[in-house]
């Protein structure tokens, strides 16, 4: 996947870590600095210059969040965010194609172990980070 992704991030114009923080906006919906400083493991720094980066280029917008008025929500554009689906569709299609192959059980197995080995994977990170 890292060379599918990094292809990927080539095409649209923006980095690695750029495309990283557009996948975690699209599942996550719209976040704070701090939350994607947290959740990428990057710097709070490090966070506003890829969002100045990626709002430079119109893939994100800055806006007031609802409840703080102080603090600023980053959300995706859903246009850039298609352009972006757009070159993971002919992943889809196979991944779909593959998984009409698999019954129901055996579907729900390989999910389980695909989110257990998340878990782990998310755990030995933190545990990493300290």
């Amino acid at each position: 996947m890292g060379r599918l992704n990094d292809l990927v991030a080539q095409r649209v114009g923006v980095g690695p870590t750029d495309l990283l923080c557009l996948h975690s906006l699209n599942r996550e919906g719209p976040s704070t600095a701090g939350a994607l400083s947290a959740r990428l493991g990057r710097t709070t720094g490090a966070i506003t210059q890829m969002i100045d980066r990626l709002q430079k280029a119109g893939y994100v917008r800055r806006t007031r969040h609802p409840d703080d008025r102080r603090s600023v929500v980053i959300e995706a554009v859903p246009e850039a965010l298609g352009k972006v689906a757009e070159l993971y569709a002919g992943l889809d299609e196979r991944s779909r194609r593959l998984m009409g192959g698999y019954s129901a059980e055996q579907l729900e197995v390989v999910h389980d172990f695909l989110v257990a080995t998340h878990r782990s994977a998310v755990e030995e990170s933190d545990l990493l980070a300290r």
